[in-house]
């Protein structure tokens, strides 16, 4: 089977775009997102993977937060309180770029009455075949490198608890487990970062907890060439 190889080759720009919801009369809701975008030579399945994001999140705000803030607005007129003025926003942070690997992750933050929520999605690229890279590529074959991870997230849990500088979850071990992901991580120039949803693990307030692992830490992740 033939395989077509992408050299990505150009420039990482980023898109903008801002809409409100309804478009036109009372908006209720303003969205706003920032997505990359790959100006080169093998760009395609990079920037139709991000479009279809794009397309997906402005769904989300058509078809999920502009009912609930049609809601608000009516339970706000019927009991005489503020208008509601809901906003959701979609940014791009880039954590590592190298000639070979693109690592990056976007969050979500909805800002809807007085509940603020934050969703983290992340993505590491092979900029050599435009694909995505798992998780298990940045450990030495062999590695129980699930069990690796969540006993360092573990010992960090610990740590900071002693420190008195995070407060989790009285379970929170359990839903270490349970809550565990391969695909929330993202890479740095001094290592790896594996994170958990809000929520999952953490009172809202501890935000995304994310956990650190240098590169070439023994029996950690291995920064490929």
């Amino acid at each position: 089977m033939r395989r077509e190889v992408f050299f990505l080759q150009g420039q990482l720009l980023f898109t903008d775009e801002c809409r409100s919801f309804p478009p036109d009369d009372l908006p209720l809701l303003t969205a706003r997102l920032r997505l990359p975008q790959w100006e080169g030579t093998g760009g395609r399945p990079f920037n139709r993977y991000y479009a279809a994001y794009g397309r997906a999140f402005f769904s989300y705000c058509q078809s999920v937060l502009l009912p609930q803030a049609q809601e608000a607005l009516a339970a706000a007129r019927e009991n005489g309180g503020a208008l509601p003025e809901w906003q959701i926003g979609l940014d791009t942070v880039v954590t590592l770029h190298t000639d070979g690997l693109l690592s990056l992750y976007t969050d979500t933050v909805e800002r809807c009455s007085a509940r603020r929520m934050v969703l983290r999605r992340s993505e590491t690229w092979d900029l050599t075949d435009a694909s995505l890279v798992p998780l298990s590529r940045f450990f030495p074959e062999g590695r129980r490198w699930r069990r690796h991870l969540l006993s360092a997230a573990a010992a960090q849990i610990r740590l900071q608890q002693q420190q008195g500088v995070a407060l989790y979850h009285p379970d929170w071990q359990r839903r270490l487990r349970t809550a565990f992901n391969s695909d929330r991580f993202y890479l740095t120039e001094q290592g790896l970062f594996l994170f958990y949803q809000m929520y999952a693990i953490a009172p809202a307030a501890e935000g995304i907890p994310a956990f650190f692992l240098p590169w070439n830490e023994d029996g950690g992740p291995v920064l490929p060439e």
